[in-house]
């Protein structure tokens, strides 16, 4: 019985000693590690994955050299969409790695990509992933418990660096609705910017009267859900904003695809602190239809039945409103949503 035993405890430390073994694929991949090949190393710790024979320490290795292989390929071209798979390869696999040292690493290179995509003047779309990969680097350190200081620092550099960009462009936008589309693309990145802010408050009151309609020849991609060609398209004509109420004309373009009728009483007023209050209607409510006249369409507006319109689609109802609230209350913009989640906003701005 003792013989067995024992011959039981030297058989199972024997697996387990073989289990800590470095395979030859994984060994093979930490020689092409140490020469700087990471995209060679990368490839031979996965091959060791798959084949099932991996040490204890091969996660760490593996996510540190997907993390190697992101930044060399980064340096030289940070568009290069493979940078977009190693980073996922990354999240992927570092839940399974055990050594501080892999998260520093994992983090001074999502900071690194992400500062070198926002600054690379690429298209928008790598703008954002840059900033997606700033903020998962700061995630990480908090999570991980370790100096979230530089990740932050890295972000802090690739705002203002997007922010800068985006007051020049407004400024030397051709007209007033450019220069809000594209102070719209910086906000989606850095919302808290007071700079942004100022300029975004600014230019949002010279566009109180005009409709703000995505549109791919003005920004390439979208910023942000509040300016969309689906939904309701919101104009503010006539605006009086006092300390205990904010009325005038609303101006509603129907986008959604569908006829449907306008209850201006569904209006909401939101303030800075994300408060609400509804809408009074106070009448002189009109909507757009096309009629025939003498054989040709034109344009007529047809007044309320009571208090809604119907608002057809691409055409346009107006209404005149009033919200009331208190003095602590500081509007920030009008809202209109119906019973589909059909949504539309408009920013007024602050002076």
């Amino acid at each position: 019985m003792f013989k067995k035993s024992v011959f039981l405890l030297v058989s199972a430390a024997f697996l387990l000693g073989l289990a800590g073994c470095k395979g030859k694929l994984e060994s093979s991949g930490d020689s092409y590690y140490k020469e700087g090949k990471f995209r060679n190393a990368v490839n031979s710790y996965t091959n060791a994955l798959q084949k099932g024979k991996i040490s204890d320490e091969f996660f760490d290795s593996f996510v540190v050299a997907y993390a190697s292989a992101a930044k060399q390929t980064c340096k030289k071209n940070a568009s290069d969409d493979i940078i977009r798979s190693y980073v996922e390869q990354i999240h992927k696999h570092l839940p399974n790695t055990k050594k501080t040292a892999t998260l520093d690493s994992a983090v001074l290179a999502l900071s690194e990509i992400g500062v070198a995509q926002v600054k690379g003047g690429f298209e928008y779309e790598y703008t954002l992933q840059g900033f997606r990969n700033l903020d998962s680097a700061i995630s990480i350190a908090k999570r991980g418990g370790i100096n979230e200081k530089p990740a932050v620092a890295a972000r802090s550099e690739a705002e203002k660096n997007i922010v800068t960009q985006a007051l020049e462009n407004a400024d030397g936008a051709e007209n007033d609705i450019s220069a809000e589309y594209t102070l719209l693309e910086a906000e989606v990145v850095a919302p808290n910017n007071p700079n942004l802010k100022k300029a975004l408050d600014a230019v949002r009151i010279k566009n109180r009267g005009t409709w703000l309609i995505f549109a791919e020849d003005i920004i390439g991609q979208r910023p942000s859900r509040m300016v969309d060609k689906y939904g309701y398209v919101l104009a503010v004509p006539i605006l009086n904003i006092t300390t205990t109420g904010t009325s005038g004309e609303i101006s509603v373009w129907n986008a959604t695809g569908n006829n449907v009728s306008f209850e201006p009483d569904k209006l909401k007023l939101i303030s800075k602190n994300g408060e609400s209050v509804s809408a009074k209607y106070v009448g002189g409510g009109w909507c757009s239809v096309d009629k025939v006249v003498n054989g040709l369409f034109k344009a007529t507006n047809v007044p309320f039945k009571g208090s809604e319109g119907e608002l057809r689609s691409e055409k346009t109802c107006n209404a005149k409103f009033a919200f009331s609230y208190q003095k602590d209350f500081i509007p920030d913009y009008v809202e209109y949503k119906d019973k589909d989640n059909n949504i539309g906003r408009k920013y007024f701005g602050q002076k």
